[in-house]
């Protein structure tokens, strides 16, 4: 009888979490459900960027913004940072930094804190680690026998998302956004190495490591990761897709947003889903739907993974991925620059050495599809034990290049579709 009893009171208290569909924001109707995931690195002078956030939250002097956080180091230096950029830069109408982070996580289940962010019209996850974010503001509280209650604070936020309150973040901010599993952090030398873990390793620290139950679920089909170019984190998403794709959250596309960059859905989670591309760089879009991994070798090998990288302008419909090219850009077949594609020795090395230029595989690849003589080219680890090769081909469907001409290879707005992807250990 007691358990009974304890069962009813649960059953009561969830049902009076259960409330009327939210009101509809005035922007709902134009936009939809939509988030504005950015890269990390985000420049204060990036107004397009920042802009569009406050845009989708209403726009100027009536956005109501809610800060989070709760993935920083020092929350409440963030919060400061924030404010003001959103309050006498952008013109929101108002912020409100939300006062939970792993330290203060009671917070979730404080009516006033609950009320004030039914108030906002967008939200904005900072960055820092995203790992904290989540272990900061749980979707679910557990009880014994299974039941369970949804968090008023993530409840809250999630049913304003729902309403049209623009879900924006940046660096830790957007990798914790996904409903599929959520990467942690690594290396792609090691992710090719050693594989994905889900717990840290002292010993090694650039280990790939992942959380299998996933992030917000704000964005679903899709592994999110950020400062992706500019850090060479092509290899480490490729290889966590693939190691995960067998997994109850797991997916076969992946999502990495550079520096400076946000992919902007509109309509998200209808079969309108679109995203566009803005900011300074790209997007990479990784689909390991039709790959293959050869078991019988020593080392990880990998092949026919399709990789995707949109530029400015460009958009990518989510559910049935039809890309469209800014009109911006031209086709780059027929109007080529150079003779050869380039290659490279240190594949995943990013832009560290040359932090102006192209970053080591967006050079690769952008240089196949300017390249009158050649249709495939390859880069090599700079780690060896063993080196990793990673061999790209345009001979294949699809394949097409398109192009921005700025003043050089290196300024050039350069995107693509259907590039293949191989990736094994170096002859």
């Amino acid at each position: 009888m007691a358990v009974l009893c304890v069962l009813l009171l649960l059953s009561v208290a969830h049902a009076l979490l259960i409330e009327v569909e939210h009101v509809k924001l005035p922007q709902y109707h134009t936009y939809g459900k939509n988030l504005v995931l950015a890269g990390g690195h985000l420049d204060v002078d990036n107004t397009e960027i920042y802009k569009t956030i406050v845009e989708l939250a209403g726009g100027e002097n009536y956005a109501k913004i809610g800060i989070v956080t709760a993935g920083s180091a020092d929350p409440a230096d963030s919060c400061n940072y924030y404010s003001d950029l959103f309050l006498h830069r952008y013109k929101a109408l108002s912020v409100y930094c939300i006062p939970i982070d792993v330290n203060h996580t009671s917070n979730n289940f404080n009516d006033t804190i609950v009320e004030k962010i039914k108030q906002q019209t967008g939200f904005f996850f900072g960055g820092g680690d995203q790992q904290r974010i989540i272990d900061s503001l749980p979707l679910y509280r557990y009880y014994f026998l299974m039941a369970t209650i949804r968090v008023p604070v993530m409840k809250a936020i999630t049913d304003l998302f729902d309403a049209g309150a623009v879900i924006a973040g940046t660096s830790a901010g957007t990798a914790c956004q996904s409903s599929a599993v959520m990467i942690r952090g690594g290396m792609s030398w090691d992710a090719l190495r050693y594989g994905a873990f889900q717990s840290e390793n002292n010993d090694h620290p650039d280990d790939l490591i992942y959380n299998k139950h996933g992030g917000l679920r704000m964005l679903h089909g899709f592994i999110l990761d950020t400062h992706f170019s500019q850090r060479g984190r092509e290899g480490r998403l490729i290889r966590l897709l693939s190691d995960t794709r067998h997994l109850y959250n797991g997916v076969d596309w992946g999502i990495g947003v550079d520096e400076n960059t946000a992919l902007v859905v509109r309509h998200a989670g209808t079969s309108q889903a679109e995203g566009e591309i803005i900011g300074e760089n790209g997007v990479f879009f990784a689909d390991v739907s039709n790959s293959h991994v050869d078991n019988s070798t020593k080392y990880f090998s990998i092949d026919n993974v399709m990789v995707h990288y949109l530029t400015h302008g460009d958009k990518i419909f989510l559910q049935n991925k039809t890309i469209k090219f800014s009109p911006t850009k031209s086709q780059m077949k027929g109007h080529e620059n150079y003779d050869h594609a380039l290659t490279t020795q240190d594949i995943f090395g990013g832009n560290r050495r040359h932090p102006t230029q192209k970053s080591e595989f967006t050079r690769v690849a952008t240089s196949i599809f300017d390249s009158r003589l050649e249709t495939s080219s390859y880069g090599d680890t700079y780690e060896n034990n063993p080196r990793f090769r990673v061999t790209m081909s345009r001979a294949v469907a699809g394949a097409v290049g398109f192009v921005e001409r700025k003043h050089s290879f290196h300024t050039d707005i350069t995107s693509y579709r259907n590039l293949h992807v191989k990736i094994d250990s170096s002859p």
